[in-house]
């Protein structure tokens, strides 16, 4: 049973740890995780550039 709780805990732990495009926005813009995270999806969803989707969060 304890096997079932382990790799929840992994994968939960995975989810943590950035992305290389997240990675480079965090440093890039000196932006928390969260933040990063979210300009990647807006980058994705939006199809706008990395600054243009930077603007968007911080105006949100």
């Amino acid at each position: 049973m304890s096997d079932d709780i382990n790799p929840i805990v992994d994968s939960a732990s995975e989810d943590k740890v950035p992305d290389e495009d997240v990675k480079e926005l965090m440093e890039s813009h000196d932006l928390d995780q969260d933040t990063a995270e979210r300009v990647q999806e807006i980058m994705d969803d939006l199809g706008v550039d990395e600054d243009d989707a930077v603007e968007i969060e911080e105006s949100l």
